[in-house]
C-alpha cells in the first residue's frame, strides 16, 4: 500500500549514534516529530534540539520550510538555534584566541540560515562582532571571520545599514586603505563599504570622503580577482551615489589615470575567466559612462545660442565651399541666406532652418555632437559622404543630417542611454573600454556603413521612414548575425559586401527581372537598409571564460569597407585617377585620425595606472577630499 502523500521517508543522523530511518508525517507538528526522534535515542528535553538539513547551509527545519523535506532527505539532530547562538556568542567573549576563532567559524557556517540569524541578532550578536572588527586586535583570520559573519547576518535585511556607527565605518575604511593587510580582509571590507554606500546616503558620503579613488585603483592592479571585483564594486557604487556633475568629474579623473585601458587589457582580456559579478560591474560602469550623454540627448538646440549657430555653420562649411565665400563679399545678404538654406538642405536637413530639425528630443544636441565629431575627425569621409548624396537623384539621396538624427536616436535606444542600471544585467561591450569617445566613433562607422548599404540597395526617400528597424527586430537580427561574438565589439568587424548584399540581392534581382519583362519593377518585399548598421544589436555579453586569443583586437582582420593605407605614391596616384568609389563610403582608419595617446591598444601590452603628482598627504577623493585635477598633468 502506497504511503499517504503527506508522508516522506527520510534519514535522521546524530554523531556517535545509529541513524534512524523514519516516515515523517508532514501533518504532524514538528515538536511532536522531534520528541519521537529524541525518544528513539533516549534523549530528554527535546525542546533543546532541532533538526537541520545535513547538506548545503545546514538550514534549521521550521514549520515554514518543512515542505522542502523530500523523500530521501538526510537530516541531522543538533542543538536548538537559540541555545547554539547563546553558546557561540559566549565564545566570542572568551579570552582564548582559539575559542574565539572556533566560535567565529561556526557563526560563519550557520549565519546564512535565517532562523539562526534571528537568534544571534536578537542577542546583540552584531554589536559583539562589531566590537571585534573595531578593536582590530587580530588582523588575520579572526578579523576575516568576524567580517564574514557580520556580512552574512546583515544580508538578511533584518537590520538597516544606516544603523552602523561612524567609528565602525571609519575602521573598515582603515582596513581598505592599509598597505600591509591580509589579502582575505580587504575584499570583505570593500564588500561591506559597497553595501553601506548603496544603502545609506549619509554613510555613503563618509565613504566617498575617506576612500581615495587612487586607493581603489591600487586594489584593481593587484592580480587577485576577488580583490579586483570588490574594488570595482565599490567604485561603481561610489559613482552611482554621485550627482551627475561629480560623476563626470570622477570618470574624467579615472580615465586620466588610464583606468579604461587597464580594464580593457588587464581585466576584460585577462587569461583568467571573467566572473559574473565583475561582468555586472563592468555593465554598470558602461551604463554610467553612457549616462553622461543624457543631458545632451535631452537638450534641444537653442536657436538663440551663438555657439550652437556657429557649430551648425561649421558643419555646413566643412562640406561645402559656398558661392558667397568663394566669390568674396559681392553677394547680398538675401543671396547669402538663400545659399546657406540651400546648402543646409543639401546637408540633409528637412528644413532650411536646421534648428527646427534639432529641436527634437531625443536626440537633441547629441545628434549635432555626432555630426560635428564626424566632420572634424574624418573630414574627408564626411565631405565625400555629403557630396555623394547631394549629387544623386533626389529620390535616391540618403539625407545625411536626417539619417544622423535618426541613427543617434536608435543608438541611444539600443544602448539604453539614460536608463537606470539593471541589478542583474551583465551585457557590457568591450568596445566602450577600447578607446575614448566610443559612442561618437560608433556613429562615424555606422553612418558610413548605412550610407553604403543605402546606395547598394538603391533605396529611395520613400524607404526612409518605413525601413527603420525597431530595436527588438534589430536585436534579434544582430544576435543571430555576424556580430554576436566578441569580434562584434571591435571597430574593424563589419560584414563584407557579399554578406551585406545577401539581405537584398535576391529581391533586387527579382525586381530587375520584373522590370526587364515589363512587369512590376519593385521588389517583392522591403528589406531594411538599417539592418547592417553594425551596432544595431544590443551589446553581446562577454563570454565568461578566457578571452579568445584569436579575437583581432589590436590588428582587426582586413575589411573590404576599409581600404589599405596609401603611401605618398599611392596618394598621388589616387589624386590622378580620382577617389576610389569603395573608399568614398569606407569608415575612417581610426588609427590615422586619433591622437597618438588615443590609439586602440593591443591587449597583449601591459597597462599601468598612472600616478598623478600630488602634494604630500593629498589624495583625490570621491567628494570632500580635496580638489581633483581638471586637466591631464595638473596636480590634484
Amino acid at each position: 500500500m502506497a504511503p499517504p502523500r503527506n508522508v516522506v521517508k527520510i534519514a535522521v543522523q546524530m554523531p556517535d549514534a545509529i541513524p534512524q530511518l523514519i516516515q515523517l508525517d508532514q501533518a504532524k507538528p514538528l515538536a511532536a516529530v522531534l520528541k519521537e526522534v529524541c525518544d528513539a535515542w533516549s534523549l530528554v528535553h527535546s525542546e533543546r534540539y532541532a533538526l537541520q538539513f545535513a547538506d548545503g547551509h545546514r538550514s534549521y527545519i521550521t514549520e515554514n520550510n518543512r515542505t522542502e523535506i523530500k523523500n530521501g532527505s538526510i537530516l541531522c539532530l543538533s542543538t536548538a538555534p537559540d541555545l547554539e547562538a547563546e553558546r557561540l556568542l559566549g565564545g566570542l567573549q572568551s579570552g582564548s584566541r582559539e575559542r574565539r576563532r572556533e566560535a567565529l567559524q561556526h557563526l560563519v557556517l550557520l549565519a546564512p540560515d535565517v532562523t539562526f540569524a534571528q537568534e544571534v541578532i536578537s542577542r546583540d550578536g552584531l554589536q559583539r562582532l562589531g566590537t571585534i572588527i573595531e578593536d582590530g586586535d587580530d588582523l588575520g583570520e579572526v578579523l576575516t571571520l568576524a567580517l564574514r559573519a557580520f556580512l552574512e547576518l546583515m544580508e538578511h535585511g533584518m537590520v538597516s545599514w544606516e544603523t552602523l556607527s561612524i567609528p565602525f565605518v571609519r575602521k573598515v575604511v582603515c582596513y581598505v586603505n592599509m598597505n600591509l593587510m591580509d589579502a582575505s580582509v580587504q575584499p570583505l571590507a570593500l564588500r561591506l563599504l559597497e553595501s553601506v554606500t548603496l544603502s545609506s546616503p549619509a554613510l555613503g558620503q563618509l565613504v566617498k570622503s575617506e576612500v581615495p579613488l587612487d586607493r581603489l585603483l591600487v586594489h584593481l592592479q593587484v592580480m587577485n580577482q576577488q580583490l579586483q571585483t570588490k574594488a570595482m564594486a565599490l567604485l561603481t557604487a561610489l559613482l552611482q551615489g554621485a550627482d551627475p556633475a561629480e560623476r563626470k568629474h570622477m570618470l574624467g579623473y579615472l580615465w586620466q589615470r588610464n583606468l579604461r585601458q587597464f580594464i580593457y587589457k588587464n581585466i576584460i582580456h585577462s587569461a583568467t575567466p571573467l566572473g559574473d559579478e565583475m561582468a555586472h560591474h563592468l555593465y554598470v560602469l558602461q551604463a554610467l559612462m553612457l549616462g553622461l550623454l543624457e543631458p545632451r540627448m535631452r537638450t534641444p538646440l537653442d536657436p538663440y545660442s551663438q555657439e550652437q549657430r556657429e557649430q551648425l555653420q561649421a558643419l555646413r562649411q566643412a562640406a561645402f565651399e559656398s558661392e558667397g565665400e568663394s566669390l568674396g563679399t559681392g553677394l547680398s545678404a538675401d543671396r547669402r541666406r538663400s545659399l546657406c538654406a540651400r546648402e543646409f538642405r543639401k546637408l540633409g536637413f528637412s528644413n532650411s532652418n536646421p534648428a527646427q530639425d534639432l529641436e527634437r528630443v531625443p536626440p537633441g544636441l547629441l545628434a549635432l555632437d555626432n555630426m560635428l565629431y564626424f566632420s572634424r575627425h574624418a573630414p574627408s569621409a564626411y565631405s565625400r559622404l555629403v557630396l555623394e548624396n547631394s549629387s544623386r537623384e533626389d529620390k535616391h539621396e540618403c539625407p545625411f543630417a536626417r539619417s544622423s538624427i535618426q541613427l543617434t536616436v536608435l543608438l541611444c535606444e539600443l544602448l539604453r542611454v539614460g536608463e537606470p542600471c539593471s541589478e542583474t544585467a551583465q551585457d557590457f561591450s568591450p568596445m566602450f573600454f577600447g578607446q575614448d569617445q566610443s559612442f561618437h566613433e560608433l556613429f562615424c562607422v555606422s553612418i558610413q556603413l548605412l550610407n553604403k548599404t543605402w546606395k547598394e540597395m538603391r533605396a529611395t526617400q520613400e524607404d526612409f521612414d518605413k525601413n527603420w528597424v525597431a530595436p527588438g527586430h534589430a536585436g534579434g537580427a544582430g544576435a543571430a548575425g555576424p556580430y554576436a561574438g566578441p569580434e562584434a565589439q571591435l571597430p574593424g568587424a563589419f560584414p563584407n559586401q557579399g554578406e551585406c548584399t545577401s539581405l537584398w540581392g535576391g529581391a533586387a534581382a527579382e525586381a530587375d527581372r520584373a522590370a526587364a519583362s515589363g512587369g512590376h519593377a519593385g521588389p517583392s518585399h522591403t528589406v531594411s537598409c538599417w539592418e547592417w548598421v553594425p551596432v544595431l544589436a544590443p551589446p553581446a555579453p562577454v563570454p565568461h571564460g578566457p578571452c579568445p586569443r584569436s579575437v583581432p583586437v589590436s590588428k582587426p582582420s582586413p575589411c573590404p569597407l576599409r581600404p589599405p593605407t596609401q603611401g605618398a605614391t599611392g596618394e598621388a596616384e589616387a589624386r590622378a585617377h580620382g577617389p576610389d568609389p569603395s573608399a568614398a563610403f569606407a569608415p575612417p582608419l581610426r588609427g590615422d585620425t586619433l591622437p597618438q595617446n588615443q590609439q586602440p591598444e593591443a591587449p597583449g601590452q601591459a597597462v599601468v595606472l598612472l600616478p598623478v603628482p600630488q602634494p604630500q598627504g593629498a589624495a583625490v577623493r570621491g567628494r570632500g577630499g580635496g580638489r581633483q585635477p581638471t586637466h591631464p598633468g595638473e596636480p590634484a
